[in-house]
């Protein structure tokens, strides 16, 4: 139980649904076990921002997200995105990309 209260969940509620019921398939023994090895290795390779992006003018919420989108390699989404690296939803990334006009796809990694 330690494990799973400890985990951050960056998949919400689908990875921890996924991951107990791998866990009750797999063991069929008492007590109730998770392989750790089945939990994501979060990575962070962007530092997190010190000011939320709310309250930085426009010009540095573009150059924020910029910044993450190049560490990222232009992935928005998922537990290595730019937005569980900003701490935000990916939908709400999206919109601020687009109200930005920040092309994304030109950080991708080819």
């Amino acid at each position: 139980m330690g494990l799973l209260e400890s985990y951050s969940w960056p998949g919400n509620i689908r990875e921890m649904q996924n991951v107990i019921e791998r866990s009750v398939i797999v063991y069929e023994r008492d007590p109730f076990t998770v392989d750790p090895n089945w939990l994501s290795v979060e990575t962070v390779s962007a530092p997190q921002p010190n000011v939320p992006l709310a309250r930085k003018s426009a010009a540095e919420e573009k150059a924020a997200i910029e910044t993450v989108l190049a560490a990222t390699g232009g992935r928005v989404s998922g537990p290595s995105g730019a937005a569980a690296q900003l701490g935000m939803p990916a939908s709400t990334l999206e919109s601020r990309i687009r109200s930005l006009k920040i092309n994304k796809f030109r950080f991708k990694k080819i």
